[in-house]
């Protein structure tokens, strides 16, 4: 691939971002899919704290920030939905 032969993306896409974040990304909906399952009885059997859990939460939500603030556009804005007030 070079800069001035740019891969092919299907029509929508309007950001792109590194493969080494996209597996952050699924790092991320992995570990917020464990969290997800986890019940309230299973979290007290294996002794998991309040505590823990929102700092998996808040890694996982400065993760996914970090990879968001990174990603580059490659295309026009879409017009923003029917009815939005986005000002």
């Amino acid at each position: 691939m070079s800069a001035r032969n740019p891969p092919s993306l299907p029509d929508g896409f309007s950001y792109v971002f590194s493969e080494e974040d996209m597996n952050r990304l699924w790092r991320a909906q992995q570990a917020t899919t464990l969290l997800a399952a986890l019940s309230n009885e299973a979290v007290r059997f294996v002794n998991v704290s309040r505590d823990s859990t929102a700092a998996v939460a808040e890694y996982i939500a400065q993760d996914v920030m970090d990879v968001l603030s990174k990603a580059q556009r490659i295309g026009p804005m879409p017009p923003p939905p029917r009815g939005s007030d986005l000002t």
